[in-house]
């Protein structure tokens, strides 16, 4: 890409404050940079950031074949103790080397990466802010932009390669063709250099330290390693903890953009863990009864000025301004904050229900809801089904269609965010469903609750058949964890029902969502398919 065309607005630079003992710790004050001095020693300094020499690909070493990783699945994710004290430009050469050994051009492979995420990932994960990346990217990568850092280089270099691993391992083939090959390396490039700075990164967290973990975790999860990734992903809950980002009181003298960022952090960290707990039977660790002044932040709101103009012109284009398409965005996002905030609140009603009848009747199983029970789980029940009905034009399934080609790129991210919508508030509506299965809630026998639930998966399979497929693939592993849940859903009708007419209704439904599993290449499609040889 020409140094032009990297060209843009610059976004207004984000300062960084210290919340546990007041002191402010700004990344912002560093000086400018010069590229006309010799790079300076390894150490990491927070406060200033020593000028380094200019870098260039033809001037890259050679780096070690040994440190190439053989595959994504196969790559070492502990970071290099060896490693720790790694110039950061020593870190881009070695980068630069990695990706062309490959056999790819490393400035064309970087942009795409980088072009991909906010295309494609930035409507389900808004955590970067544009104009402030790329700024922090012309450190790296020689272009008109004045080099300028938000933070230190270390913790720049962390998140651009932590962004690249997130487009190569979330985005199918048949928009990144290439990504399969450099995932691994940019994962380790980021968890290597992560390790060098963890201490002073623990010590003095910003929205970035959540925000590289939370990618990392991501990753990690795509590779196959859920317990892994869930570790991982523990990191970014506890540093919104530390952080108090819970807390709408944590927010006030920060400058606008770190402010809006932490509130995106906190609140897909916060979804994030409800996910975990409802599809992966994790423990929940982050609702309002965790913290003594409740969960007071606020939404994210948008940030008008994020970007006036595209930012970059191998990114699609759109006649309607950045600004205003990334405030939609955040619409959407919100929206989703609310479905699933609405969903643990109900779900989290009925199980302390559970406990306070194991404590009175020794045995925890509740067969039907007293009538003050019903006064709190009715309002609960009615909040978590309309959580969605106010949504937008734009993010309703029945405008998947553009209606012109001008609309065509904003339609493809709201396609992202209106399959998330849609497939999830399904997916917790048949979890809520078999919650109250047992109380004679909704229905008031077990078949008709079993046909309900097949009128569900029907919702589901209705929003699949109508969304282009890439947008699911788009969705990643959570989507599949989704139709895994349902699929498994559908096999317990069809083992409850074998001679009703129900089993064959949710037989042909499983065909068809195995089907899609297998499509999306996931592990969670050969575990339903071990998982149901009684019934093909």
């Amino acid at each position: 890409m020409s140094s032009e065309k990297m060209q843009a607005r610059r976004g207004p630079k984000a300062k960084n404050k210290a919340i546990a003992d007041g002191n402010t710790l700004s990344f912002s004050e560093v000086p400018p940079l010069r590229f006309n001095d010799t790079p300076s020693s390894s150490s990491l300094n927070l406060g200033t950031s020593a000028p380094q020499g200019p870098w260039r690909s033809a001037s890259a070493g050679i780096v070690d074949g040994s440190l190439l990783p053989r595959t994504i699945t196969t790559t070492s994710l502990r970071p290099d103790a060896d490693n720790s004290q790694v110039p950061v430009l020593q870190r881009w050469r070695s980068l630069v080397d990695e990706t062309t050994a490959r056999g790819l051009d490393f400035d064309a492979t970087l942009n795409q990466c980088i072009d991909l995420f906010f295309d494609y990932l930035y409507p389900l994960t808004p955590l970067v802010h544009e104009p402030s990346f790329r700024d922090n990217l012309a450190y790296f990568v020689p272009s008109d932009r004045p080099p300028h850092l938000e933070r230190c280089p270390e913790a720049a270099f962390t998140l651009i390669t932590a962004v690249c691993a997130e487009a190569a391992f979330l985005l199918p083939k048949d928009i990144f063709p290439s990504g399969e090959t450099v995932a691994g390396i940019f994962l380790q490039a980021s968890r290597n250099c992560l390790a060098g700075y963890l201490e002073a990164d623990l010590e003095n967290p910003n929205a970035s330290s959540i925000t590289i973990r939370y990618f990392h975790s991501n990753c990690v999860h795509a590779s196959g390693k859920p317990k892994f990734s869930w570790h991982i992903f523990g990191e970014a809950t506890r540093l919104a903890q530390v952080m108090r980002l819970h807390d709408e009181a944590s927010y006030k003298g920060l400058y606008p953009i770190e402010a809006e960022m932490r509130r995106r952090v906190f609140w897909i960290v916060y979804m994030g863990d409800k996910s975990a707990a409802i599809l992966n039977s994790r423990p929940i660790t982050m609702h309002r009864y965790s913290f003594e002044c409740g969960v007071t932040a606020a939404y994210p709101t948008g940030i008008e000025e994020e970007s006036q103009t595209p930012i970059s012109p191998d990114s699609v284009c759109s006649t309607e301004p950045a600004a205003t398409r990334r405030q939609k965005l955040i619409l959407g996002f919100n929206a989703n904050i609310r479905l699933w905030g609405a969903a643990s609140d109900l779900l989290l009603a009925l199980r302390i229900m559970e406990d306070q009848s194991q404590l009175s009747r020794g045995d925890g199983l509740i067969n039907t809801l007293s009538a003050s029970q019903r006064e709190i789980i009715d309002p609960l029940y009615i909040s978590f089904i309309t959580s969605l009905d106010n949504l937008p034009s734009f993010l309703k399934s029945h405008s998947f269609t553009p209606t012109s080609k001008s609309e065509t790129f904003e339609s493809q991210q709201f396609l992202i965010q209106c399959a998330n919508l849609q497939v999830s508030m399904h997916c917790l509506r048949m979890v809520i469903v078999q919650k109250f299965e047992h109380l004679a809630y909704l229905t008031a026998g077990i078949e008709q609750t079993d046909l309900q639930k097949t009128d569900i998966v029907r919702d589901a399979l209705r929003v699949i058949h109508e969304v282009p497929f890439w947008a699911i693939q788009v969705n990643g592993e959570p989507y599949v964890e989704k139709l895994r849940l349902i699929g498994a859903s559908l096999m317990a009708i069809i083992h409850r029902n074998p001679d009703s007419p129900i089993a064959a209704r949710a037989r042909g439904d499983f065909d068809i969502l195995l089907d899609v599993l297998t499509r999306l290449d996931s592990k969670a499609s050969d575990a339903l398919r071990n998982n149901s040889s009684w019934i093909l």
